[in-house]
């Protein structure tokens, strides 16, 4: 049997014949279940865990930092994550793909996604080579110096010898390049390329090693470090201090937890989607998704137990308690306090290994993401072999790392840090939203009309923009006016949304409110997650009720929030970062923000701009309209009715044309001779 790949193909089944294991997109597997979850969660763990985490608990009030974090990961961390796993599970396909899905407007977020992950990817490499970098020279010239360092001479080697900022001027910027530093950063590209470029159940074999060692390595650490004396006021001062006057009195506490837990399970970067798609698409999403969030979220917490202990006792030795972010911490505070217990040389060099070695794991999975841009696009026909593949994107990423081996390099990876934020809390706004509203939104104005669907869209996201502005653009203390302005024009929606629903509400069509009302507050996204049930397992309602009445509008609240935070003198940090200078610091920094913001917004603007990141282009008309055979058939079988236009509906099942590439098409002709499938023209 022959099959256009043109156009989609409307194809009747069974109710027997719903369910076929036949899988519409072939990909490369993971070797096994376990190798997957290893490499998620060595994706999701990096940096950040070992030195952001502990220490936004130690700024933020000791232990009441873990109120805001676990209600982010709970409620907006986990459900972003199952998202990304299912989808990409159940497309066996990239970001680009299953924003499309949703609809064909949301392709720019796939690719701003993985445009940001190569983004991150540019200023993470760099700092994986500073590691590799101090681990080799504690082998050589750094050998003595170790045995004796104090956390001051640490610091010092870390920004004067390694990052070479001893030559920059007042105004900090860039003056040399650091020639080490680039022979470095080139070493740690090859690492990253030769790692994945023999495949993915390669990868998988390496995750174990670099996710397992580390691993083991913390351990080791946590029980020494708890032997240490003055370990106890450490660990007190981590979760012994609960200051919930900061839930309060610091409201960017709330931003700042949930963008760590977008670091935390790394969501938003098209990594995730990736990476499941790479699991068979019956896999038990739902069950990984929570085992990967569970175990990052772990290692976070244990970081900080390992961390605050080593501090207690430099405290007990200096006199001196203070937590650091970033590096400096990871090369001053943290390498000195290991350096005078017994054999601290040897920890020093394995504190180094196991940072290397967490950072890798990121690195694979940031590599990963964007090759699947290119696998699952119309340059796959003719795309390279995946070693030459993998080598251009290391090519790529060396070239944008070059910037960070100036002596300013530093400087550049702070603010680019910074301005990813952003673009983080925009992208997972754009996904919650495309998930929990803009998905199957015709469906639901063929059975509403126009006018409910948008009068409650606008109702809640308008409401919300409009308190937004209130809230965090009004320099006074406006918090009340800014909920009053929301119940208002949320108040006033859903009044105009109930007067409509009276209107349809008819006994003799059995079309009750609560009907009307269910459809209109979670017809789509439970669609969506009875359509998920079909093929990835198990989906929880809650899941459903989060996507829709929770985390878009949170997000969007976050993102003003962060968007209109200020400096200590008064002015808008989004431009001043850090009162580093305009160029070249802030302008690169808001340019790749904006870059990003521009590829979402100029994909709603024209659909196709990104076809060419599909396999196939889909039908202009049917673009928005994919469904699933296994809920397809749930509905015929209910014979649903249209609210508006009461006639029974039975619409014939639209396959996805991203399934009918030349590479499967055998498989859907398989199923044809098997199933007797009647083929409508």
């Amino acid at each position: 049997m022959n099959l256009s790949t043109s156009s989609p193909v409307q194809v009747m089944l069974a109710p027997s014949e719903c369910c076929s294991k036949k899988t519409l997109f072939p990909r490369e597997r993971w070797s096994s279940r376990s190798a997957f979850i290893v490499t998620a969660v060595g994706a999701a763990v990096g940096f950040g865990t070992i030195w952001r985490f502990p220490a936004l608990v130690y700024q933020y009030g000791g232990g009441a930092f873990f109120l805001p974090y676990m209600l982010a990961l709970v409620c907006i961390g986990i459900p972003m994550l199952v998202q990304e796993i299912a989808m990409g599970q159940y497309l066996q396909s990239n970001d680009v793909a299953v924003n499309a899905y949703f609809h064909k407007t949301f392709k720019g977020v796939g690719v701003a996604s993985i445009f940001s992950g190569l983004i991150v990817s540019m200023y993470y490499v760099p700092l994986i080579s500073w590691c590799i970098r101090a681990f080799f020279e504690s082998f050589g010239r750094m050998r003595d110096d170790w045995q004796s360092m104090e956390g001051s001479e640490a610091n010092k080697y870390f920004f004067h010898d390694i990052v070479g900022t001893y030559t920059l001027d007042e105004d900090r910027k860039p003056t040399r390049v650091v020639g080490l530093n680039v022979v470095y950063l080139a070493l740690t590209w090859i690492i990253v390329g030769c790692s994945l470029a023999f495949g993915l159940k390669w990868t998988g074999r390496v995750a174990y090693v670099t996710m397992g060692l580390p691993v083991f390595f913390m351990f080791l650490l946590l029980i020494r470090a708890l032997t240490l004396p003055g370990a106890g006021d450490g660990i007190h001062a981590y979760i012994g201090e609960w200051d919930l006057s900061v839930l309060v009195q610091q409201p960017d506490i709330w931003s700042t937890a949930v963008a760590q837990t977008f670091f935390s399970v790394g969501i938003a970067f098209g990594v995730m989607t990736a990476f499941g798609s790479h699991c068979e698409r019956d896999a038990p999403a739902f069950e990984n998704s929570i085992v990967v969030a569970v175990s990052t979220s772990a290692f976070s917490i244990l970081s900080g137990f390992c961390l605050f202990a080593i501090l207690g006792y430099l405290a007990l030795m200096q006199g001196d308690f203070r937590v650091q972010t970033g590096p400096a911490f990871l090369f001053g505070a943290y390498p000195a306090a290991l350096s005078t217990i017994s054999g601290g040389l040897h920890w020093v060099r394995l504190l180094f290994l196991s940072l290397i070695m967490l950072g890798l794991n990121s690195a694979f999975a940031l590599v990963e993401g964007v090759a699947s841009l290119v696998e699952d696009s119309q340059f796959a026909p003719s795309a390279p072999s995946k070693k030459m593949l993998i080598a251009g994107i290391c090519i790529i990423g060396f070239l944008g790392g070059l910037i960070y081996t100036t002596d300013s390099g530093l400087i550049f990876v702070d603010t680019i840090d910074y301005y990813v934020n952003f673009a983080v809390l925009f992208l997972g706004f754009c996904k919650a939203l495309s998930a929990g509203w803009i998905y199957g939104m015709g469906k639901q104005m063929d059975k509403l009309g126009y006018s409910m669907v948008y009068g409650y869209f606008g109702a809640t996201f308008g409401g919300l923009l409009f308190a937004s502005l209130v809230w965090f653009g009004v320099k006074e203390s406006s918090f009340w006016f800014g909920l009053l302005c929301f119940l208002v024009i949320y108040g006033c929606g859903l009044v105009y949304c109930w007067g409509i629903m009276k209107s349809l509400v008819s006994e003799e069509k059995g079309i009750t409110m609560m009907d009307l009302f269910h459809e209109l507050t979670m017809g789509n996204i439970f669609n969506l997650k009875v359509e998920l049930e079909g093929t990835v397992g198990y989906m929880p309602w809650i899941w459903a009720f989060l996507m829709k009445h929770l985390i878009p509008q949170a997000l969007l609240v976050l993102f003003f929030n962060l968007f209109f935070a200020k400096t200590a003198y008064g002015n808008m940090e989004f431009g001043n970062y850090n009162n580093y200078e305009i160029w070249p610091f802030q302008v690169l920094g808001v340019s790749c923000a904006l870059l990003i913001f521009a590829i979402v917004i100029s994909g709603m603007a024209y659909s196709k701009l990104f076809n060419v990141f599909m396999k196939t282009p889909l039908d202009e008309e049917k673009e928005s309209e994919w469904v699933d055979v296994n809920v397809e058939m749930l509905e015929q079988q209910e014979a649903s009715c249209d609210y508006v236009n009461m006639e029974p509906q039975i619409e014939s099942v639209v396959v996805p044309p991203l399934a009918l590439d030349a590479n499967v098409n055998s498989n859907v002709s398989d199923v044809a001779d098997e199933n007797d499938v009647h083929v409508l023209t």
